[in-house]
């Protein structure tokens, strides 16, 4: 057994698990994971394969792969090739080049005759924003002249955005009296409700009530790790991800009426239905966790 595997067989005894929930965990064949732990890289197809079962495995423990490939780089065979460098030098020489010269000359005009024209378009831009200014201000005035008139001539003072605006205020809060009214009539809402039915050994069984959705969330904590495969009653596969605090995950599971949860590392998982935390045992690493919907009304 090499350092390495000695390494991650340690790491692997100490999470409480046992070869076939690794590759549970995984979905790597028992026999590499064995490979890996006793060093034996040749019964493994491919370089490549060898590094990303390295570094599958040791997430699954909670070790850190790229510290574990710096650490033992001297086990771990390296699919990386040495590239030729390309030749540098060059021989020869090259006359310069009348253009570049002629450009140069002519850069100082360039530049002056580019500072004329950006002083020109920012007067115009300045001379049309202040004429735009003084129509806005001859039309508000018009508008408040063509008001004082139809005052002064109908005896009714004119609407304006004051007026307007609290005739506004007016409608909404009578619509809101009457909204608040039909409110109260209404029944009390529904609190959903999610408990225990069943215990044995590492598997729980809960049961959502009262609830009009089904929606899981999946976080992890104080940079912790956490496989988790997720099936239907259907046995259908829904997810199966390593949850992390920068990639956690979130399912809708409304139309489902049982699903199955099987975690990698519980003691870093939060498992929240509804926004409501989940209650989940710690007393093992590998939890087996059963939720049945019972949907409103049925």
């Amino acid at each position: 057994m090499t350092e390495l595997g000695n390494r991650l067989k340690e790491a692997r005894e100490a999470k409480g698990l046992t070869l076939d929930d690794l590759q549970d965990i995984t979905k790597i064949q028992k026999r590499y994971l064995k490979g890996i732990e006793e060093g034996n890289y040749d019964s493994i197809p491919g370089k490549f394969y060898v590094r990303a079962f390295i570094k599958q495995y040791g997430e699954a423990v909670g070790l850190d792969p790229e510290a574990l490939f710096d650490e033992y780089k001297h086990e771990i065979p390296s699919v990386y090739e040495e590239q030729i460098a390309e030749p540098l030098s060059r021989s020869g020489t090259r006359k310069p080049d009348e253009g570049v010269s002629k450009f140069l000359e002519m850069l100082p005009r360039i530049i002056i005759t580019l500072v004329i024209i950006g002083i020109i378009v920012l007067a115009w831009f300045f001379i049309q924003k202040a004429v735009s200014n003084n129509d806005a201000k001859t039309a508000v005035n018009d508008k408040q002249n063509n008001e004082a008139i139809e005052y002064a001539e109908s005896g009714t003072p004119p609407k304006n955005d004051k007026t307007e605006k609290a005739d506004e205020e007016s409608t909404k809060k009578e619509t809101e009296q009457k909204n608040d009214k039909k409110q109260e009539k209404k029944e009390p809402e529904k609190t959903q409700n999610i408990a225990v039915v069943a215990t044995q050994g590492n598997k729980t069984t809960y049961k959502l009530t009262n609830a009009d959705k089904f929606q899981l969330n999946l976080k992890v904590i104080n940079g912790g790790k956490s496989w988790v495969g997720i099936e239907n009653a259907n046995n259908q596969q829904l997810l199966n991800a390593t949850i992390t605090e920068v990639a956690p995950q979130t399912l809708d599971l409304t139309n489902e009426t049982e699903i199955r949860i099987k975690t990698g590392y519980a003691p870093a998982l939060e498992i929240y239905v509804n926004d409501q935390k989940l209650d989940i045992p710690t007393t093992a690493n590998v939890q087996n966790i059963i939720i049945q919907y019972e949907k409103t009304g049925e």
